[in-house]
C-alpha cells in the first residue's frame, strides 16, 4: 500500500467517524443503527466469525454501543432510563444473552462513534470502511388515536 493510500483509507476512517455522530444527532429514544459487512444478510447462524457493531439511542441522550463478532439481535428494553448506569466504562462481561463482545454506555456521541469506527478498523476482516454497511430502525410508536366522537346518552 502507498502512502496516498494509506491517507485516503485514514481520511474514509475519520470521514465514517463524522458520518456517525451526524447520524446519531436528534434521534429518538429506542432508535437503532446496525453496522457490518455489507455483504452480510442476516439470515441464519453465520459459521464465522463477522465484526459487527450496535448504537442504541437510550434515555437522557445516553447512547448504548456494542460490538460483537456475530450479527446482533434487537434488543427490546423494557425500559430505557438510564439512572442506574455507569456511563463511559467499557464492559466485557456476558450481560446479553447474544452474542455481545462488550459495551459502552455514553453521552459523548464522538467517543461512541470512534470508539465504534476503531472496532471495524483494528479487527481482522475489515480493510475499509467501504466493506462495512447499516441498517437502522427508528422505534414503533403508536398512531394518533382517532377523535372521540360526541354521545348522545339521551338521558
Amino acid at each position: 500500500m502507498t502512502e496516498s493510500t494509506d491517507a485516503s483509507e485514514l481520511s474514509k476512517w475519520v470521514d465514517m467517524v463524522d458520518w456517525l455522530v451526524d447520524s446519531l444527532g436528534d434521534k429518538p429514544v429506542g432508535f437503532t443503527l446496525n453496522l457490518g459487512p455489507h455483504s452480510l444478510h442476516l439470515v441464519g447462524d453465520e459459521e464465522d466469525d463477522v465484526v459487527c457493531a450496535q448504537l442504541q439511542v437510550l434515555a437522557d441522550g445516553v447512547l448504548m454501543l456494542r460490538r460483537s463478532r456475530k450479527p446482533m439481535d434487537q434488543l427490546m428494553f423494557g425500559d430505557y432510563s438510564t439512572d442506574s448506569l455507569v456511563l463511559d466504562h467499557w464492559y466485557f462481561d456476558d450481560h446479553f444473552e447474544d452474542c455481545t463482545d462488550g459495551y459502552l454506555f455514553s453521552h459523548d456521541v464522538p467517543l461512541v462513534a470512534d470508539a465504534c469506527v476503531t472496532w471495524f478498523r483494528d479487527n481482522r476482516g475489515t480493510r475499509s470502511a467501504d466493506e462495512l454497511g447499516c441498517e437502522y430502525r427508528f422505534p414503533d410508536e403508536f398512531p394518533d388515536p382517532p377523535p372521540l366522537l360526541p354521545t348522545d346518552r339521551g338521558v
